[in-house]
């Protein structure tokens, strides 16, 4: 069989819809049916296999360990150096994780940034603006952080506009 894994995953969800609808149609035709429980399993496979295959499995380590909260962004990892990046998705394919930026990397180019000259430079607020970090720390403002602010400002301002209504302040 030559087909890609999602064909072959298309294919198998084709015949078990199929083999649910000629259980369902022997019913009509007196011939032995599924017990109640084994149609529910079918039925549910597909979604317990995504589940038991794809999705991230927990460690109890890293559900009681520090050291191992390595999802938030920008913080570094104790033993490698490296430093946690938000992941821009739409170039996902070309990320590598040994190429986030280490501590060590991070503070060679501020002082190879402090040390150069500063004519014809944009001038930076902050010293994360002179690093590798700079375009995640971008994409980290604009796909996660400018949004939530935005969000948070909108249901202000509705809870304002509310209070203004019930106390009669327009």
């Amino acid at each position: 069989c030559d087909s890609i894994p999602e064909e072959k995953w298309i294919e198998l969800k084709r015949r078990l819809l199929q083999f649910r609808q000629n259980e369902s149609e022997s019913k009509h035709r007196n011939k032995k049916k599924l017990s109640p429980s084994d149609s529910i399993r079918i039925e549910q496979w597909p979604i317990e296999t995504v589940f038991k295959y794809s999705y991230p499995r927990l460690d109890i380590n890293v559900s009681k360990m520090r050291n191992h909260l390595l999802k938030s962004p920008f913080c570094v990892h104790p033993k490698t150096g490296r430093v946690c990046i938000p992941i821009n998705v739409s170039q996902v394919e070309q990320f590598d994780p040994f190429d986030v930026p280490t501590l060590p990397m991070l503070m060679k180019e501020l002082d190879e940034y402090d040390g150069e000259e500063e004519e014809g430079r944009k001038k930076v607020q902050h010293a994360w603006q002179k690093t590798s970090l700079r375009e995640s720390f971008e994409h980290f403002e604009k796909a996660f952080l400018g949004p939530m602010w935005k969000e948070l400002r909108k249901e202000k301002r509705e809870e304002a506009e509310e209070r203004a209504a019930y106390a009669g302040d327009f």
